[in-house]
């Protein structure tokens, strides 16, 4: 963080955890290589864990895209599937655009714009450095803990009154997925960036059902 943001990650203990949770998660699905590297003192030698300098782009985008998105899963997809990008932009860009602040983080407009175009794009993220949208490298991470650190979250949770398909996606990005279940089982929509959300939570609490049954079937 303080070679890519100048943020001395041990003066902020939530965004280190946080941004450790996010390194593990994407080395697991090998987006990230983390490796150890033993270093030779006078006094004896000790491993330290270190990211290649191939990686150092992979995981300013993935900070980013953390802050916006929050779970290590939909930032894994966001590497690995190319088609669900365009999908998560639209929604980003309904959401958080026109704002100059979600929950006191500070946004740039023209930095979020081109951003989201780039998810848009067929760029490789592990390649090309994302624009950073925060102002001042205020992080989501740093403040939206409540929120799981991501904007989006912290959006729809903060929203006043809920359309039924806000309502959807606030449960959805708070974890809660069979009340996110629920809303889209009665929604009714002609707006794409909705419709591809239901059709998402509804796969995913089939699947998790389908789990839960055959958990159920081995006891």
């Amino acid at each position: 963080m303080q070679q890519l943001f100048g943020i001395a990650l041990s003066k902020h203990p939530v965004l280190r955890h946080s941004v450790s949770t996010l390194v593990t998660a994407l080395t697991k699905d090998k987006v990230l290589h983390l490796q150890k590297v033993k270093e030779f003192h006078t006094t004896g030698s000790r491993s330290r864990k270190t990211l290649p300098a191939s990686d150092l782009t992979t995981l300013s985008n993935a900070i980013i895209l953390q802050g916006i998105f929050g779970e290590p899963k939909i930032v894994r997809s966001l590497f690995t599937d190319p088609a669900t990008r365009s999908g998560h932009a639209d929604r980003a860009r309904s959401l958080l655009l026109e704002r100059q602040s979600v929950a006191s983080v500070g946004l740039i407009n023209q930095e979020l714009l081109r951003l989201l175009s780039m998810l848009d794009s067929p760029d490789d993220l592990r390649q090309k450095r994302l624009p950073n949208p925060f102002d001042n490298n205020v992080f989501p991470q740093m403040g939206l803990s409540d929120y799981g650190g991501n904007l989006l979250r912290a959006l729809a949770c903060q929203t006043a009154s809920l359309s039924l398909g806000d309502s959807m996606m606030a449960y959805y990005l708070k974890g809660e997925l069979e009340q996110a279940y629920l809303a889209a089982s009665e929604l009714q929509t002609e707006n794409v960036i909705l419709l591809q959300y239901q059709r998402v939570i509804l796969r995913d609490y089939r699947e998790a059902q389908a789990f839960d049954e055959l958990l159920d079937a081995w006891r």
